[in-house]
């Protein structure tokens, strides 16, 4: 499924260190019904590099992640550090790719590493249980989850892979969670046993696989924060196929201007977040992250008097909370119609506002003020006139 990031040519694999990965009955089954079993079935490649020989460069493959980025990275440096020999042995070939990011791209890396490397597998994600944020999932998906098993699933921001493995879980899908930071790293390591479940470090604006390669794609609160979520969006959108399905979800303009207090307090946060963007480490940032970790805390305990599926953040999970909302560079706001005309744009039709009043309740305000939508990819009119069968069905035997 992976083509090169610059130039979407094939890739070939090196392989620098595997091992036989045991596979449990389930997904041999689930294999065999794809078609899929081969010799190479359960070789897990541990380190090697894929290589695109039109672009001249390699891509390293680090402890079961292919880390897919145009330009290097703190896993380059270690990568050559560990398999200098190896990459010696490839001479040019061992080139990596050198662009430079798109605008912020480098930052958002480094701080969502940090903010995503200290979360646990503990059962919550942010004030929501798993139970409840598989709930969601569902729900979001509605009538345009994968029906057919072997289907191409991508999550574009998968964070620790919660959600891609959910995905798998419940529709036997092959699975790929793609995130810019090293969660991508974590997520690998934890979830490694699953030959139908695997992850990628890339970019939105690189993405690493062909167009129109995956059935159903699922992205939630990440487009957002990048320099473009228009953008973002449309090549996202390129990657999903024909009649099949595509779920954004993005902050919207209820979140700033929901309520008086609400819009009094983003004019505060606004305040603060000129001190922190694109700040998540040094002094001032250590002065001042704590203190609205406890405001989060505090607020946290409020919401759960009110309702007790709402999940307790302890400490860790209110810094996470705070790195997040103020320390991003980027963090734009869209409304429903807006995202509706980017889908309209990309070719897609059935486009649905997804209720917030279905959601779980821990998620209702959440929801409510920000923006999700649902779209289905429409068929085009050259595809079905270079198929006979399919158009003389559409125009009713003309």
């Amino acid at each position: 499924m992976l083509r090169c990031p610059q130039c979407s040519g094939d890739l070939k694999l090196v392989v620098f260190a595997e091992h036989q990965a045991p596979i449990g009955a389930e997904h041999l089954a689930l294999a065999e019904e794809c078609g899929m079993p081969n010799a190479d079935f359960s070789q897990y490649v541990d380190a090697g590099v894929l290589a695109c020989e039109a672009c001249a460069v390699s891509y390293p493959v680090f402890d079961g992640l292919p880390v897919l980025l145009p330009y290097a990275t703190s896993l380059h440096a270690e990568f050559s550090r560990r398999f200098e020999r190896e990459l010696r042995q490839l001479g040019r070939g061992a080139r990596f790719a050198n662009r430079e990011p798109v605008p912020g791209e480098r930052f958002v890396l480094n701080s969502f590493s940090t903010e995503w490397l200290a979360y646990d597998f503990d059962g919550v994600i942010w004030e929501m249980g798993y139970a409840d944020h598989e709930q969601r999932f569902l729900l979001e998906l509605g009538d345009l989850r994968p029906r057919k098993k072997c289907a191409t699933f991508l999550e574009l921001g998968c964070g620790i892979g919660i959600t891609t493995d959910l995905a798998q879980r419940n529709f036997g899908v092959d699975a790929v969670g793609v995130d810019l930071s090293l969660a991508a790293l974590r997520a690998t390591a934890h979830h490694r046993n699953n030959p139908f479940l695997h992850f990628v470090q890339g970019s939105v604006f690189y993405l690493p696989f062909a167009t129109e390669s995956f059935d159903t794609i699922y992205s939630r609160g990440v487009l957002h924060h990048t320099w473009s979520t228009a953008d973002a969006f449309a090549a996202l959108a390129s990657r999903c196929r024909t009649s099949g399905s595509m779920y954004l979800w993005v902050y919207g303009p209820g979140s700033t201007d929901d309520n008086p207090l609400r819009r009094m307090l983003f004019a505060a946060e606004r305040r603060v977040r000129r001190l922190l963007q694109g700040r998540d480490s040094g002094l001032l940032a250590k002065l001042l992250l704590p203190p609205l970790a406890c405001t989060y805390v505090v607020f946290n305990w409020t919401r759960r008097l009110r309702d007790r599926t709402i999940q307790p953040y302890n400490f860790r999970r209110a810094m996470h909370a705070a790195r997040d909302r103020f320390t991003p560079e980027f963090a734009h706001r869209h409304d429903h119609e807006e995202v509706r005309g980017w889908f309209r744009a990309a070719g897609f039709e059935d486009i649905e506002a997804v209720d917030w009043r279905i959601m779980p309740s821990a998620d209702h305000d959440d929801y409510r003020r920000n923006t999700g939508v649902r779209a289905r990819k429409r068929v085009r009119i050259d595809n079905v006139a270079s198929d006979p069968a399919t158009a003389h069905a559409m125009t009713g035997g003309r």
